[in-house]
């Protein structure tokens, strides 16, 4: 079985005061671009549970994979007992806000639901389960309103004519850390308004709470016309949205990677 696993970025972030769970509140427009990682699954019922990745070693650092999380997750709650075999080829930037850990996870969800036939309630629980973003991921949608701590999702439009370009510094950002720090400001409850259906989003009505506490480099850029531009997740990467007819330039002095991109709409 083959599963693409789609980057998002976060048109707007806001973030809430920490609960007593130790989650925040936030709000935010996640949307699918077509910068992705690649993974192949193998899947055998067997009598204990197992699961073997490929290619993923130097992104985990020796601990557990969301993958892994995910598959075990899966199995708990289906009553499933397999083994998975997973080989993954990885494009989309680790430790960049672009959600690459959480789409590969949801990627191996959906993998296991389809080959399993299972209640689609399995996978949007373990997917829960196994990190805020991820039901993101496992839904299907391809742009979401998503609140709570990520989990309450209402289908969005992308706004139309929009191109996408994404900037990835060799600076990485500790999300736990990211948190800490906002948890030490003051700020508004998490809520945004209706994207536009057409045109570039303003930046005030969409901001990202996580650049107030960004110590990394901004990027310099030269566009044509209008353009937002704005940090994924709680960093480090960096994207723009700017109209599909205009022009539109990262400069790239230290930064790793430039990506350009588009939405996935379809499929």
């Amino acid at each position: 079985m083959e599963e693409k696993a789609y980057a998002k970025i976060n048109i707007g972030l806001r973030v809430g005061k920490r609960r007593a769970d130790g989650y925040h509140e936030i709000a935010t427009y996640m949307a699918l671009t077509d910068l992705h990682d690649s993974i192949e699954g193998e899947i055998e019922t067997s009598d204990e549970f197992s699961c073997v990745i490929e290619g993923n070693d130097g992104y985990i650092g020796g601990g557990t994979d969301l993958m892994e999380k995910a598959a075990r997750a899966f199995s708990s709650l289906s009553g499933i007992t397999f083994s998975i075999h997973l080989k993954i080829e990885k494009r989309i930037p680790a430790g960049a806000g672009l959600g690459g850990g959480s789409s590969d996870a949801a990627a191996v969800l959906r993998m296991l639901s389809s080959h399993f036939n299972t209640p689609r309630s399995v996978m949007r629980e373990a997917a829960e389960m196994t990190g805020s973003d991820v039901p993101f991921f496992a839904s299907g949608l391809r742009c979401a309103y998503a609140t709570g701590r990520g989990e309450k999702l209402r289908e969005a439009s992308i706004p139309e004519g929009l191109s996408v370009m994404i900037i990835v510094p060799e600076y990485r950002v500790s999300t736990k850390n990211a948190y800490e720090a906002l948890d030490e400001k003051d700020r508004e409850d998490a809520v945004l308004p209706p994207l536009p259906f057409t045109g570039v989003p303003d930046k005030a009505s969409f901001p990202n709470d996580f650049e107030s506490v960004y110590t990394g480099p901004v990027p310099s850029f030269r566009a044509s016309g209008p353009s937002y531009v704005s940090l994924s997740g709680s960093g480090s990467s960096w994207f723009a949205l700017y109209s599909s007819d205009d022009s539109f330039e990262f400069e790239k002095s230290e930064y790793c990677a430039i990506y350009s991109s588009s939405f996935i709409i379809s499929g």
